[in-house]
């Protein structure tokens, strides 16, 4: 028992502030102020500065995470919140979708400098269709603040946490988020109209579009559906009925698609509201005879790699997902330091259409 208890306390052997104290021969409040960075309430010499953090370099001092805690009121943690629904119906591209936008951001976000002094912990937040998210929900006692990605519809309780002592950062949009929190996007409706105004320039006047059926659920389909229409509207191209159509991301569905579509020789261009998306209608459409761009044009949305390997290379709207996620993550770093006040409203990313092959002007034959 004796031996268990010495092993016990030689593992607890931690150099603390008092061990740093007194190899400086000062006080544990000077040492405290110069690691934690804490000069403005009494001056300390630069020649002390130096000569307590080479202490603390030489000893081996580490924060102690808790007494940090209990000093400042602060965790120093930072949820990064993405959605689990427990619905039978999640298919496994959805799955995909939800991991691929979360391990990117992670990746972004660790990368920053500022980023430093904080960790970052993932918060998976279930959601259902039938049961709203409770307060607790969101570890607001955990988190000094956090970063909210895929927003839905039909979980808007995240709305009702933010405040000051709470500060969120949404990554995406939802009716009614910006007049409420900070939220960050590109202008999903202005650039689809974009897009279809590049098509229309073209001279194409017959244009469909595709979004996929895994991805309908996200907030920024609808915007770029309005953008769609809004560019048709505004040039005077009456939109047809089934102008807009929802297809499984998948090339047996696809083909399926063009092979059942209704009047497809009328077709004179397509946007596709995802790249890859875009990419699988390029096989079936020249099966059946069509040549891109001269007999349809067609356009993507995003920018991914895919869109230089595909032939014809694929024109899209780039989206800059890395500055999407460090405008957030710096947003919310500010706030938490109290550089800048938690105040909502919109901080728009730019996004810009880059034009390849399948949207090139062409002339008559």
């Amino acid at each position: 028992m004796e031996e268990t208890r010495k092993k016990k306390q030689s593992n607890k052997n931690w150099v603390t502030i008092r061990d740093v104290a007194r190899h400086c021969n000062v006080g544990k409040s000077t040492v405290s102020r110069v690691l934690n960075g804490n000069l403005n309430e009494f001056p300390v010499s630069e020649a002390m500065i130096e000569r307590v953090k080479n202490a603390a370099e030489e000893l081996g001092y580490r924060p102690n995470w808790m007494a940090r805690v209990m000093s400042d009121k602060r965790t120093h943690l930072i949820g990064l919140s993405c959605f689990y629904t427990d619905s039978p119906n999640r298919s496994p591209d959805r799955k995909a979708f939800e991991r691929h936008a979360l391990w990117w951001a992670v990746d972004i976000i660790l990368s920053l400098p500022e980023f430093e002094d904080y960790d970052l912990v993932i918060h998976y937040r279930k959601e259902s269709p039938d049961k709203p998210l409770k307060p607790s929900d969101f570890k607001s006692d955990l988190f000094d603040g956090m970063i909210y990605l895929s927003p839905s519809d039909e979980h808007l309780e995240f709305l009702d946490m933010a405040s000051e002592d709470f500060p969120i950062v949404l990554i995406g949009q939802v009716a009614g988020a910006e007049e409420r929190m900070p939220c960050v996007d590109i202008n999903n409706r202005k650039m689809a109209r974009q897009a279809v105004d590049h098509l229309i320039g073209l001279g194409r006047r017959n244009i469909l579009m595709l979004v996929p059926e895994k991805l309908k659920h996200l907030n920024c389909m609808p915007d770029r559906q309005h953008g769609y229409r809004d560019a048709l509207a505004e040039n005077g191209i009456q939109i047809p009925d089934e102008s807009i159509h929802t297809v499984r991301c998948l090339k047996d569905h696809v083909d399926a698609f063009f092979e059942n579509v209704h009047r497809l020789e009328e077709v004179d261009a397509i946007f596709c509201a995802t790249d890859d998306l875009a990419a699988l209608c390029i096989a079936p459409l020249q099966a059946m005879g069509y040549r891109i761009p001269e007999d349809i044009a067609l356009m993507g949305f995003g920018n991914s790699l895919i869109c230089k390997g595909t032939s014809p290379a694929l024109s899209s709207v780039h989206l800059p997902e890395e500055k999407h996620v460090n405008t957030a993550a710096s947003l919310l770093l500010k706030i938490l330091n109290k550089e800048i006040p938690y105040e909502p409203g919109f901080h728009e990313i730019e996004a810009e259409l880059v034009i390849r092959e399948s949207t090139e002007e062409t002339k008559p034959a």
